[in-house]
């Protein structure tokens, strides 16, 4: 959850910055490794981001520039094997740029997190499934005006936990704070 809020993805070696822009998902590589080391250990991150955060349709991959076209072909092996199937992609280009289509089925994590209340009630809404009987979900308001908004999800709550479920908005909560408690 915390990777799709902050779009950062961290593996050793190096971080993925995640954007979501309208033509695509930018996956961008930062670290400290030599650049072919780096880039194995970013396809591999990246590989394992895109199947975690649900990431679909057309995704571009910015690795550091690998001038040996043997170092690249390696890159885009690893991205082969590790990246769920089905799925198209360029060969890596020689600045170090690789193009991922994959099927878009949904909004992935990283999109629904940029209307962080509704991520946020999602969030809670699973953390409270586990819950049995009745329960109050106590949260930032904008996130509970998210769920007032949304009786469908509300009733689905209360068939899972088989009680009633109430809210109640408390504005000293971080957004991500919010919690489950008996009624």
């Amino acid at each position: 959850m915390e990777e799709a809020r902050e779009g950062h993805v961290r593996f050793d070696g190096g971080e993925l910055r995640i954007e979501p822009t309208a033509a695509m998902t930018m996956i961008d590589v930062d670290g400290w490794l030599v650049p072919d080391k780096l880039s194995q250990m970013a396809a591999w991150a990246a590989a394992r981001a895109v199947r975690r955060l649900d990431i679909g349709g057309s995704v571009g991959i910015d690795f550091p520039t690998l001038r040996d076209k043997g170092a690249r072909a390696q890159i885009d092996a690893i991205l082969d094997d590790y990246l769920e199937k089905p799925f198209e992609r360029t060969a890596m280009n020689g600045f170090g740029f690789v193009q991922v289509v994959r099927p878009r089925r949904r909004a992935s994590l990283i999109e629904l997190a940029d209307d962080r209340a509704a991520f946020e009630a999602r969030a809670l809404l699973r953390r409270a499934s586990r819950e049995v009987g009745a329960i109050r979900l106590v949260g930032h308001p904008a996130l509970i005006a998210v769920l007032e908004g949304r009786p469908g999800w509300l009733e689905r709550l209360s068939r899972t936990v088989g009680g009633s479920v109430t809210l109640r908005a408390e504005p000293s909560l971080a957004m991500s704070a919010a919690y489950a408690e008996k009624a």
